[in-house]
C-alpha cells in the first residue's frame, strides 16, 4: 500500500467532528465542519499531516465521510487539490466547481470558502502568506501593486506550467519522507518555498498575468556587480533572484537581463556555480566516514542529487563521490 503524503508529519487522527474542526482550524483558519451523511463506525475519520516549507504551510487531509467545510474570511492565499475522490469549492458567493485531480480551488484573502468534501477525498490543502506571495509578484514586476493579487478560482494542473508547479508540490512531498532531507536545511527550503510561489504566480491566471509578459528594462552594470558581491560575500544565504533584485532595488527580470549582457548567464545560474565552488572546498575537507554529498549538496541548496552531480562533472570533471573519497 502506497505511503500516506506527509504521514512523517501528522497533525490530527481523529473520529470526533469536534476534534477533526479544531484541527483544521488551527492549522489553516476558523472554520465551521459538518457531516453530510451518518457517521460510520470509524466517525468522521479525518487524518491531517501538515508541515512548513519555509513560510509555507504544505498539509493532506483526509476524511473518511462526506462533510461540508464553511470558512471565515481568510488571511491568506490558499490552494486545495484533491488527489483522490473528489471535492467541491465555492469561493464567497460564485458558484461552485469541481475539484478533481487535475483541477485546483484557488482562494483569495477576504473571501470565505465552502467545501463539500466526499467520503475518502485526500487533499494537498496549501497555504501561502498574503505579504509573501504578493511581495513575490512586486518584485517580479519591478513596482507596488495598485490592487490586490486575484487569482482565477480554479487550476488547471494538466498544462504544462501546472504540471511544473505540481512537480514542485511532489518534491515537498518526497523529501517531507526522509528524517535529513533537503527540508531540513533553510536554504533548499527557502528554494522551495520561493518555487510554489514563483510557480503559482506564473502557472495560475490572475489579474497581474498580463503585465508579468511585459517588456524587460536591464538592470545597470552597478547594480548587476553588487549582486555579485552579495553572491560571493554570502553564498550560503537563501537568495532567490526576486529577492537579491529587492537588494538592488531593480525588478527581478530586469536583473535577469543585466546579468545576461554582463555575464551571459541568469543570477541564479551564477549563483549556482558560487554555491558549486562551495561545495566542491566542503568535500575535498569533509571526512568521508561521517559526511555524505547529499548533505554536502542540501547545504548549498541543491536539490535533486543526480542534477548537482551532473552539473559538478561538468564543472570539476568528476563525481563529487570521487571527490569526498579522496578527502
Amino acid at each position: 500500500m502506497a505511503a500516506e503524503p506527509l504521514d512523517r508529519f501528522p497533525a490530527a487522527r481523529t473520529s470526533d467532528c469536534d476534534e477533526a474542526q479544531a484541527a483544521m482550524a488551527a492549522t489553516f483558519l476558523p472554520l465551521r465542519l459538518r457531516m453530510l451523511e451518518p457517521p460510520g463506525p470509524d466517525g468522521v475519520d479525518m487524518r491531517l499531516n501538515a508541515l512548513r516549507v519555509a513560510d509555507v504551510t504544505v498539509a493532506y487531509a483526509r476524511f473518511g465521510r462526506a462533510v461540508e467545510v464553511a470558512t471565515a474570511e481568510a488571511e491568506n492565499y490558499h490552494v486545495d487539490l484533491p488527489i483522490s475522490g473528489s471535492a467541491r469549492f465555492r469561493a464567497g458567493r460564485l458558484e461552485r466547481v469541481e475539484g478533481t485531480p487535475r483541477r485546483a480551488a484557488v482562494f483569495m484573502p477576504g473571501e470565505s470558502a465552502g467545501i463539500d468534501w466526499s467520503g475518502g477525498c485526500g487533499q494537498f490543502c496549501l497555504m501561502f502568506p498574503r505579504a509573501q506571495l504578493q511581495g513575490e509578484l512586486e518584485a517580479m514586476l519591478d513596482r507596488p501593486l495598485v490592487e490586490p493579487l486575484v487569482f482565477a478560482e480554479t487550476m488547471d494542473v494538466d498544462t504544462d506550467a501546472g504540471r511544473s508547479w505540481l512537480d514542485t508540490l511532489w518534491l515537498v512531498e518526497r523529501q517531507a519522507r526522509h528524517a535529513h532531507g533537503l527540508l531540513d536545511h533553510p536554504l533548499a527550503a527557502s528554494h522551495v518555498a520561493q518555487a510554489l510561489a514563483a510557480g503559482l504566480l506564473l502557472a495560475q491566471p490572475h489579474n497581474y498575468t498580463d503585465a508579468l509578459a511585459g517588456p524587460r528594462r536591464p538592470a545597470a552594470p552597478p547594480a548587476v556587480r553588487e549582486v555579485v558581491d552579495l553572491i560571493h560575500a554570502h553564498p550560503e544565504h537563501p537568495w532567490t533572484t526576486a529577492s537579491l533584485a529587492r537588494r538592488v532595488a531593480v525588478s527581478a527580470r530586469s536583473l535577469q537581463e543585466g546579468f545576461a549582457r554582463s555575464y551571459g548567464v541568469p543570477p541564479s545560474a551564477y549563483l549556482r556555480s558560487v554555491r558549486l565552488d562551495r561545495a566542491h572546498a566542503g568535500l575535498q575537507a569533509a571526512d568521508p566516514h561521517t559526511t555524505t554529498v547529499a548533505r554536502v549538496a542540501g547545504r548549498w541548496g541543491f536539490l535533486y542529487l543526480s542534477r548537482f552531480a551532473a552539473a559538478y562533472r561538468e564543472k570539476f570533471g568528476e563525481n563529487p563521490s570521487a571527490t569526498l573519497r579522496r578527502a
